[in-house]
């Protein structure tokens, strides 16, 4: 047999060339790209969705105890007839309508303090010790008891019947002279708990709605029993539990974030405070528009003074970057986060007619009471500086970037 060199032989290949397999690998690259963003995006949506769910179901408790405060029997007594008769004239004193409304109004405010924490504080302090002004009740020549209403100059403060003071001022645990909730609350505190561990009031809004949780029921069960085991933890390991976002990080929450930013527009300053029916804020007692008894919108440009206005509670997630953005306690002047700042310590309402306007007369000296605010108004005074932060308000304009993906009950 000849070779004929005309003739060309077919060869057959058992092998991908180099070429074909890097365009492979490149396609199964793309491949497993799209599948792990996909699992990403569905792990990432179902987080997204159980935060919303816890957050749905402890906005519902909260705002069923928020709506109660509304209509919720408060009594203002003063002391008995016999025990304030100073003369043959004068024969006791009477609180005045305009009054006793002011005092419930702050009754109401102390409960919400004390009732719906948001602070480690809030459940340390005792009632605050709250004073009635009250008129005289006189005898006129005719012998007829006659009331002065005219007469501001001749009223009297008074301590009101409410809850007394801590007995034991050492000892925060005390569960006596408290409302019974905020007993509660107290009960359920580890022995030797630390409230001053830095770590620990990081994450103390949290750890108040856990409390809050597991101390309400919904259809007579238990509110912590619609939060998922999984979304309880401890992750400052202080021993005191916290309630977890998808992401297994602590949930926020201000009960009265009067910095707050809302950019769905739920809030509107020119409504008035919806617990305050009567309007009996000393704010609505006076006439300068740049009284210090008017509250602060930080949030209008520039900042400008109005009445109290109606403040929800916030709870909210930092989502899946983590962070906040926004300030879940007061800042000083100086840009120090406040964490471990009072309602109740060292708030003193002054004596003048800047705070007290036409009230103001009538007023013994030595009663300067303390004045539970929502609206912050004493710390507004005396911190003046550009680094000053409300709760709820955005931290730097950096930081509002970090609020984008924020998960909360107001949206």
């Amino acid at each position: 047999m000849q070779f004929n060199p005309m003739i060309q032989r077919t060869y057959h290949r058992n092998a991908f060339t180099l070429v074909e397999l890097l365009v492979s690998l490149v396609v199964l690259s793309l491949l497993a790209g799209m599948v792990i963003a996909a699992v990403q995006g569905v792990n990432q949506t179902a987080r997204e969705a159980r935060t919303r769910s816890i957050i749905d179901a402890i906005d519902s408790v909260l705002m069923e105890q928020y709506q109660s405060y509304k209509y919720r029997p408060f009594s203002v007594e003063i002391p008995s007839l016999e025990t304030q008769v100073n003369s043959m004239v004068d024969v006791g004193f009477e609180i005045l309508a305009s009054e006793s409304a002011r005092v419930r109004l702050m009754m109401i405010r102390d409960m919400q303090r004390m009732e719906m924490p948001d602070r480690l504080s809030d459940i340390v302090d005792a009632p605050t010790p709250l004073y009635a002004a009250a008129n005289k009740v006189v005898v006129n020549q005719a012998g007829r008891i006659v009331r002065t209403t005219d007469g501001k100059q001749f009223r009297k403060v008074f301590p009101v019947s409410w809850y007394g003071v801590n007995p034991d001022s050492n000892d925060v645990m005390d569960t006596l002279g408290v409302p019974s909730r905020l007993a509660a609350y107290r009960s359920r505190f580890p022995a030797g708990f630390d409230f001053t561990n830095t770590e620990a009031l990081k994450n103390q809004g949290a750890e108040c709605l856990y409390l809050i949780m597991a101390t309400s029921f919904v259809g007579g069960s238990p509110a912590i029993d619609v939060i998922p085991n999984s979304s309880i933890g401890d992750t400052d390991n202080d021993g005191l539990p916290e309630i977890l976002d998808g992401w297994g990080n602590p949930l926020g929450f201000i009960r009265w974030p009067v910095g707050y930013l809302d950019l769905e527009q739920s809030i509107d300053t020119a409504v008035a405070d919806d617990v305050d029916l009567y309007r009996s804020d000393y704010a609505y007692a006076v006439s300068n528009a740049t009284s210090p008894a008017l509250a602060t919108d930080v949030n209008s440009v520039p900042p400008v003074q109005v009445r109290p206005w109606s403040l929800r509670p916030l709870v909210f997630s930092a989502g899946a970057d983590g962070e906040f953005g926004i300030a879940t306690n007061p800042w000083s002047d100086a840009g120090v986060e406040q964490t471990n700042f009072s309602y109740r310590a060292n708030w003193d309402w002054p004596l003048d007619v800047s705070h007290y306007g036409n009230e103001l007369p009538g007023r013994a000296s030595n009663n300067v009471p303390t004045f539970p605010d929502p609206y912050l108004r004493r710390f507004v005074e005396t911190q003046t500086g550009a680094s000053r932060r409300l709760p709820g308000q955005i931290v730097t304009p950096v930081s509002a970037k970090f609020i984008a993906d924020n998960i909360s009950n107001y949206k």
